[in-house]
């Protein structure tokens, strides 16, 4: 069971990050928030099946990287659903609106970006503790580790007023488009490193 919840969340988070790509390009809000909420939830579950493998020395890393990734779920989630409902059916007063409405550099822009930074750290402490046994693993490890860099970027860009309120959002969104295009393939090695245990099993 941990292999088939390893290869099917990562396989449906490598699916969320290329839907999300193609409503960057149709600027398509509600299949972004849709799938990024997915996403979320699928991630979370994949952090799962690696820890169940961690071995005993590393397990407290596999912990904290699920438990950031939770984190990092319950930031994204209540910015996406706010979006959802709230902000998309116009239940709030105009303030209310105008306040939790996700533009750059807004309130909850910010939660936002934290949430990916923890995703980061999350990538970075679960990378830690992955086995190698191969090329694919290798590249997957290191791509993981690599992405703990967006940790202190994501962190510190709204600390810094990086994206201020009512700016161009074209740099973001490149920013995302380069974000999904790293991300979808450690998804999908993350796919493949739980279907070859999956076929070891099986032997």
């Amino acid at each position: 069971m941990n292999r088939k919840l390893g290869l099917y969340s990562s396989a449906v988070a490598a699916l969320c990050i290329i839907l999300f790509l193609i409503g960057l390009f149709l600027k398509n809000d509600l299949l972004n928030y849709s799938t990024c909420l997915i996403l979320s939830w699928a991630y979370v579950l994949t952090c799962c099946s690696y820890a169940s493998y961690a071995t005993k020395d590393r397990r407290a890393l596999a912990f904290g990287g699920v438990a950031i990734a939770v984190i990092y779920s319950v930031f994204t989630n209540l910015v996406y659903y706010t979006q959802l409902t709230t902000v998309a059916y116009a239940t709030a007063d105009h303030v209310v609106l105008d306040a939790i409405s996700f533009t750059s550099g807004s309130w909850l822009f910010g939660f936002d970006i934290m949430g990916y930074g923890l995703m980061g750290l999350s990538t970075f402490l679960i990378g830690l503790t992955i086995k190698v046994v191969n090329k694919k693993d290798r590249i997957m490890k290191a791509m993981m580790l690599i992405h703990g860099v967006f940790f202190p970027i994501c962190v510190l860009m709204p600390m810094l007023n990086i994206f201020k309120a009512g700016g161009d959002d074209n740099s973001g969104i490149i920013a995302l488009q380069f974000w999904c295009l790293y991300f979808i393939p450690i998804m999908i090695l993350s796919a493949i490193h739980f279907y070859r245990l999956k076929e070891e099993a099986s032997v």
